[in-house]
């Protein structure tokens, strides 16, 4: 049988969200019993941030700020990360390239780099708990689960690497 990330990655794989989104509200409330004051990690990790990004369903008014919006919530999750001691990668931070670069490039080209930039990581933090919200998070939880990388849900989740987190305090 399998364990419910993979059925997870599975769901997400046929696109069952609604069976995906269940599964997905069990994970996180099973994790939720954990201690986290226990959990403390000899290393650091590479920790992939996936969230929304695209607006969809958005006015033309309204795509960038939310966008922008989008972008300003994956770096606060960011910044959780790298406080709690880990090396943090935010592919949000291509909506400025997006925005100021000198030439536009093709969404599949945006798509391609961050599945290179995951495979590079340690672990994913899937924050957005809407599944269908993100097609471009969605895929990169599947992905992140079939390669057996660590998945985390929120920032608490994570553990804390002390020696590097103390060196991040202001």
């Amino acid at each position: 049988m399998k364990n419910r990330l993979e059925l997870l990655a599975s769901f997400l794989s046929d696109e069952k969200n609604e069976e995906a989104q269940k599964t997905l509200e069990e994970i996180i409330k099973q994790r939720k019993n954990i201690k986290k004051d226990q959990n403390v990690i000899d290393r650091s990790l590479t920790v992939y941030i996936a969230g929304p990004y695209t607006p969809y369903g958005a006015s033309m008014h309204d795509a960038a700020r939310k966008a922008h919006e989008n972008t300003l919530t994956a770096i606060n999750i960011g910044v959780g990360v790298i406080e709690k001691g880990h090396l943090v990668y935010i592919p949000h931070f291509s909506h400025f390239m997006h925005l100021y670069g000198k030439k536009a490039l093709s969404y599949k080209y945006y798509t391609e780099a961050d599945i290179e930039w995951l495979n590079m990581c340690d672990s994913i933090l899937y924050y957005n708990h809407s599944i269908g919200a993100s097609k471009g998070a969605d895929n990169e939880l599947r992905i992140a689960i079939q390669n057996g990388k660590r998945i985390f849900f929120s920032v608490d989740e994570l553990p804390v690497y002390k020696k590097a987190a103390d060196r991040y305090k202001n």
